[in-house]
């Protein structure tokens, strides 16, 4: 099955990453047939109700489809290639569209994919049984049969102002989930938050069926994540207050780590010098996690690459502005 991911144009490399790796976590293989800043189109070893479910774990694709063709943005091309895929589907239809593109008239294009596709058929633009999606760019349009819509409201709904406790250098829950995925973590699998903080990371990996253990060298982080994960009805969690080469005497190896290393001046490092932190953080979690497993880290600094690689291998990095004045990298490092 040929599938089309229509990616967020939100961040550069982070959604590709993610899609990647949540595969990874499924255990669904696949080869990549194109990826672009507006589309991946992978053929993947899977069903349509397995990629629906997978879906649901994203946070950085808008929509998931079975790729049916792409064309050059020519109304001559689109009707060629729209007469040969056919649908072999029964039930009412709709063809729905995203314009990506300053140069090119949607209008027209879906006009036509309209007159073959919707032939002969019932058009039910609330609740069709079968969603054409289009998404037209500068240099192609692509065409697809919706397999699932990723649910981007909720995690706006989990915005730190709605928690019970939250600090405001909390990260998105949008990227938090990302972050998540990105560790390749698997549903019932152990994922560690070394500095938990007030448990972004943790309420992300437990909503996808992860156990989740969180640590914070402050007892009121560990409360206050106590009752947001209670708010957001995860059980399936252990917290407790330690410092950072403390964390082993209280768990054994876990499946993945994912962590945003301290950093600012909000950030209580009780005097300790950055540099110190750091290298006993990455020695810490270099110990506790599994071999051939991901440990995602988010760094105030790139200087601290290298300090993590002592410890681990460099997978990958992810640079992103988190405030306006402020740049992170999200490291992911492999055991």
């Amino acid at each position: 099955m040929n599938c089309l991911f229509e990616i967020s144009k939100e961040h550069i490399t982070l959604p590709k990453s993610e899609i990647f790796s949540s595969l990874k976590a499924y255990e669904i293989d696949f080869n990549i047939l194109e990826s672009n800043d507006d589309v991946i189109i992978l053929k993947v070893d899977a069903t349509s109700k397995i990629i629906k479910n997978f879906s649901a774990r994203l946070s950085y694709t808008n929509f998931v489809d079975e790729f049916l063709f792409s064309s050059l943005p020519s109304l001559k091309n689109i009707k060629k290639n729209s007469l040969y895929y056919k649908i072999n589907l029964n039930g009412t239809i709709a063809i729905k569209y995203k314009n990506r593109s300053n140069k090119v008239d949607s209008q027209p294009i879906i006009k036509t994919l309209a007159g073959i596709y919707t032939k002969n058929r019932t058009v039910d633009l609330e609740n069709p049984d079968i969603e054409i999606r289009v998404l037209i760019t500068d240099k192609k349009v692509y065409v697809g049969l919706k397999i699932a819509e990723i649910n981007k409201s909720q995690y706006e709904e989990r915005k730190v102002q709605n928690r019970p406790f939250f600090s405001p250098i909390s990260l998105h829950p949008k990227l938090a989930r990302a972050l998540v995925n990105i560790s390749s973590i698997k549903e019932g699998e152990i994922l560690l938050d070394p500095f938990c903080g007030t448990g972004g990371l943790l309420i992300e990996a437990g909503l996808i069926g992860a156990k989740i253990i969180g640590s914070d060298i402050e007892e009121k982080m560990i409360n206050g994540c106590k009752k947001t994960l209670d708010f957001y009805k995860i059980n399936n969690y252990k917290l407790f207050c330690s410092d950072i080469g403390n964390v082993n005497k209280f768990i054994t190896k876990v499946d993945a780590i994912v962590t945003d290393l301290p950093y600012g001046k909000s950030t209580t490092t009780k005097g300790e010098k950055m540099d110190l932190l750091y290298e006993r953080a990455f020695e810490s979690m270099s110990k506790l996690i599994k071999e051939k497993r991901f440990a995602v880290i988010g760094l105030s600094d790139k200087k601290y690459i290298a300090l993590g690689q002592k410890y681990f291998k460099l997978v990958e990095t992810h640079k992103l502005k988190v405030h306006k004045s402020l740049e992170r990298y999200f490291v992911v490092f492999e055991k």
